[in-house]
This record gives C-alpha cells, structure tokens and sequence, in this order.
C-alpha cells in the first residue's frame, strides 16, 4: 500500500495529476481544491530541458483503494482532507469518486458545518447526491466534526497580517493555494505573516506547508 508521494507534477488536470517519483508516473486522483494547490508546482511551459534541481517538489497523501479491477490512487496536500475523505466513504453509497466531489464542492470548514446543521439542501447540490444519500450522510455523520475536533474558526487582528506583502509572489501564491484549498483569506493571511516573520526566506513549499500544518492544528 502507498501512503505517501514526494516528486514532481509531470500533468495535471482538475481531478487528477500523474507525479514522477524518480521516473515513475504515478496517476493520482484529486480533489478540485488539491489541484488547484498544486498549480503553483505544475508550469506546463517547462520543457524537459529544465532540470530537475531547478522543478518544484511535492509531497502528497496517499490513501490506496483497492477494486476488482484497478488500484488507484486519491493524493490530499492535508491530512485533514484525507480524514475527511475517509470518514465520507464510510457512508454508503459514496465511492471514492464521489467523495472527492464532496470535498471539491465544501470547504473542511463549511464541510462540518452542513453537517452540524444537517443541511441536507446544500449536499444535494453536489453532482452525483441525491437526498435519499444526502439524508444519509447527515444522519451518519452528524458526530463527526465534534469527533475529529474540526474548528477552522481562526481568531486574528488587522495588526498580524497587515503587514503580509502580497506583491511577494511567494506570499501571493501561498495565500492563493490556502484559498482554494478552502480556507478563510483572514486566517491563511494570519498564518502566512506570522511563518514570514519568523523566516523571511522561506520558500513556497515550506511556507503552503508550514501554513497547512498550523491550520490544521487550529492555532490560529
């Protein structure tokens, strides 16, 4: 079983990515908001003349689902991503494919509060969800963020971010890969000022990185 991937973005589309892991292409299904993430790693325009030191590593998340007639791969950029993927599948009826969508379509924040408030509207508006199913997944998974401790609601102040230059194109694309993973543009600002501060050379990978880690801990 893989359970974890670290190389280079060869392709990439909007529910997959192939990642050349020392020249091995491995096909990688994804959520809309991890490929979104991953833009900042992937420059169609590269040639393969560009060298290897020169390309943007990644390290994705990998849960292996193994069917009858294939094994297939699905890559997260959080592990929160991922355990949300898995606490879906539990539910009848939702397969791995349709468990992206649902992960494409809310973000994790957003994600536990349908659930709380058994919002059965909004996960019928998910392709492939009809409300028998969307029922289901409120009623079964109604436990779950109070279970996995989710409480994305940062507290910050215009004084910890207000000084995040965003002309930076590594602050920029940090701040605009932690949106389309879903996450308030307050918190990932709040996030982002205070990993610079402690380390104005931070890199791209290190600071998206950096920022997951501390969301996801929720101390912000």
């Amino acid at each position: 079983m893989i359970g974890k991937l670290r190389g280079f973005i060869d392709s990439l589309l909007e529910d997959r990515c192939i990642i050349d892991v020392m020249g091995v292409g491995y096909v990688v299904f994804l959520s809309h908001k991890t490929s979104q993430f991953l833009k900042p790693f992937f420059h169609s325009s590269e040639g393969p003349e560009k060298s290897l030191t020169e390309k943007k590593q990644v390290s994705l998340i990998i849960e292996t689902v193994v069917k009858e007639d294939a094994i297939e791969l699905y890559g997260f950029v959080s592990e929160i991503e991922k355990i949300w993927f898995l606490e879906l599948t539990k539910v009848q009826g939702v397969g791995a494919k349709l468990g992206l969508k649902i992960l494409s379509f809310f973000s994790v924040s957003d994600l536990a509060k349908a659930l709380i408030s058994s919002d059965i509207k909004s996960f019928s508006k998910v392709s492939g969800v009809g409300p028998k199913l969307a029922q289901r997944l409120v009623t079964e998974l109604k436990d779950s963020p109070k279970k996995l401790g989710v409480d994305v609601g940062f507290s910050h102040s215009d004084s910890d971010y207000s000084s995040v230059d965003l002309k930076n194109s590594v602050a920029n694309d940090a701040l605009s890969a932690l949106e389309n993973l879903g996450y308030k543009k307050a918190d990932a600002l709040n996030v982002i000022a205070h990993l610079a501060k402690n380390n104005p050379q931070i890199t791209l990978e290190n600071l998206i990185t950096g920022a997951l880690r501390e969301l996801t801990k929720n101390k912000f």
